[in-house]
C-alpha cells in the first residue's frame, strides 16, 4: 500500500544541538533530493556530504550529511531521504518551510512514517509497538525489553498459533462442504487436542504480562509501619533527598507520598504511607491509614518498619515482606529471628545488608528468562477473547457453530500483529508515537 503524498518531519528533538535530522518519506523523495542539492549525483544506502539549497532563490542553507534509501530498502518501505544538518533552531525553521513547498508534500502525523512501515510490509504491529516501548524506554530493563520484542519474535509466535488455527478451520470447513465418507474419523478428536495444547500455551504465555507490566509501569515498593518508627526517614534516604517531613509528632505523614526511582535499571515506585495507628480518632489520619492499607496490599514488595519486636504484626508479613527493626543505635544485645534485618536508619548501620537484600528481591520480580515476553495489554486482551473462542469450539458438537467459533479466535490472534486489522486500532497504536517518527 503506497502514500500518494510524501511526509517529511524532523525525526531529531526540536531545539538547539549538535546535529538535527529530518526524514522525508513517499514518492516525491529522491526529486526533492536531486533539488536540494543541485542534481548532485548519489549512490542509495550511501552517505554523503553535500550542499543543500533553498530552490526558491537558490540561497545555500546549509552543508549536511544526507543519505537516500531506495524503496523498498527503507524504513518506510518507500523512497526515503535523511538529512543530518547542524542543529539549529534556524535551519530547522527554513527546511520545513523549503520541504512544505514541495507540490504534494506535508508536515508527517505522529508515528505515520512507522504506520507507513507497517502498511508496506515492512513491520508488524508486534514490531511497532515496541518500538514505541524503545522510545519511550528509561531504564536498562524497558530497553532490554523492547529491544528483545521488536526483533519479531512476539509475531512469529502468534503467527504459528495462528496457522495451526487456520489449519483446523480448513478441516470444519472442508467436513461442512463434503460428506462424512470423505472426511477422517479422527477429525474433531484431532483438532480437539490441539486446541487444548494451543489453550495451554496461550495461557502459559499470558502468565508473562506481570512481568512486562512491572519492567513498564515499575515494581511497587510500599513502606509500611507504625507512626514514629522511622518509615518516611527510610524513604529520604532510599531516594536520597529529603522529600518526606520527618518529625517526633506521632502521624506526621497522614497521605502517601511517592517517588519514581531506577534501581540497578529498574523502574522502582516508593511509596510512604501514614503510619498504622488503629487507635487514632483524628478523621484525617484514618483516612491516611486505609490509604496506607490499600497501597501495602497492592505493593510488590512491602517494608515493614518497626522499632520495637514486640509492635511487630505477623498478620502484615508476608513472602513479599522485608522486616526491617529500626533504630539498633539506640538497642543492644538484641535477639531478633534471622529473618528480621536489623538496621539504624540515622548512622547507616546495617543499611547495605538490607540493600542486597532489596535488589536481590526486586531482581526476582522483574527478571525475564530468554522465552518470549509478552509485552501488551492489547495481546493479552486479544489471547484471552481466543481462549474463549476455543473454549467453545471445544465444548460444541455441532460443526457449523465450531467453525465460526475457530474463524472468531482465528481473526482475534490476527489483529494481534496485523493480520486482521481496523482502522480503530491503528489509530490507536500510532496515536502514542511522537512526531518524525
Amino acid at each position: 500500500m503506497k502514500n500518494k503524498d510524501t511526509i517529511f518531519a524532523l525525526s531529531s528533538a526540536y531545539g538547539k544541538a549538535g546535529v538535527s535530522v529530518f526524514r522525508i518519506s513517499g514518492p516525491a523523495s529522491k526529486e526533492i533530493l536531486t533539488t536540494l542539492t543541485h542534481g548532485k549525483k548519489f549512490t542509495p544506502n550511501k552517505m554523503f556530504y553535500t550542499g543543500i539549497y533553498n530552490p526558491k532563490n537558490d540561497d545555500l542553507l546549509d552543508t549536511c550529511m544526507a543519505v537516500f534509501f531506495k524503496s523498498p530498502h527503507s524504513y518506510t518501505g518507500e523512497d526515503t531521504i535523511e538529512l543530518f544538518t547542524h542543529g539549529s533552531i534556524a535551519i530547522v525553521d527554513i527546511l520545513y518551510k523549503v520541504l512544505g513547498s514541495f507540490k504534494n508534500t506535508r508536515l508527517a502525523t505522529p508515528g505515520e512514517f512507522t504506520k507507513q512501515a507497517f502498511l508496506n510490509g515492512r513491520l508488524d504491529l508486534t514490531q511497532v509497538e515496541s518500538i514505541a516501548d524503545l522510545i519511550e524506554a528509561q531504564t536498562e530493563s524497558q530497553r532490554k525489553l523492547a529491544l528483545k520484542n521488536a526483533n519479531g519474535d512476539e509475531a512469529k509466535l502468534y503467527n504459528q498459533w495462528r496457522q495451526k488455527l487456520v489449519k483446523i478451520l480448513a478441516w470444519y470447513e472442508a467436513s461442512i462442504d463434503f460428506s462424512d465418507n470423505e472426511m477422517p474419523k479422527d477429525v474433531i478428536e484431532q483438532s480437539n487436542k490441539m486446541l487444548h495444547d494451543l489453550i495451554n500455551d496461550m495461557k502459559k504465555h499470558i502468565s508473562t504480562s506481570q512481568i512486562a507490566t512491572r519492567i513498564k509501569q515499575g515494581l511497587n515498593i510500599a513502606i509500611i509501619g507504625k507512626p514514629n518508627v522511622g518509615k518516611s526517614s527510610l524513604f529520604n534516604k532510599i531516594i536520597g533527598e529529603n522529600k518526606a517531613i520527618v518529625s517526633s509528632i506521632a502521624g506526621t505523614t497522614r497521605d502517601v507520598i511517592d517517588a519514581t526511582l531506577d534501581i540497578e535499571g529498574f523502574k522502582v515506585n516508593l511509596s510512604d504511607t501514614a503510619g498504622l495507628n488503629e487507635k487514632t480518632t483524628d478523621k484525617i489520619e484514618k483516612k491516611g491509614i486505609q490509604k496506607a492499607n490499600k497501597i501495602a496490599k497492592l505493593a510488590d514488595i512491602k517494608l515493614y518498619v518497626i522499632d520495637n519486636i514486640k509492635n511487630l504484626d505477623y498478620k502484615k508479613v508476608d513472602n513479599d515482606t522485608i522486616i526491617l527493626l529500626n533504630k539498633i543505635d539506640k538497642k543492644h544485645n538484641m535477639n531478633i529471628d534471622k529473618n528480621i534485618i536489623p538496621i539504624s536508619v540515622k548512622t547507616g548501620e546495617n543499611f547495605n545488608t538490607f540493600w542486597k537484600i532489596l535488589i536481590k528481591k526486586i531482581k526476582e520480580k522483574m527478571s525475564f528468562s530468554n522465552d518470549i515476553t509478552m509485552s501488551q495489554q492489547r495481546y493479552k486482551e486479544a489471547l484471552n477473547t481466543t481462549i474463549l473462542e476455543l473454549d467453545n469450539a471445544i465444548k460444541t458438537q455441532q460443526i457449523d457453530l465450531k467453525t465460526e467459533h475457530i474463524r472468531l479466535a482465528t481473526e482475534t490472534i490476527g489483529s494481534i500483529t496485523g493480520e486482521v486489522y481496523f482502522n480503530e486500532l491503528l489509530d490507536e497504536i500510532f496515536s502514542t508515537f511522537c512526531l518524525g517518527k
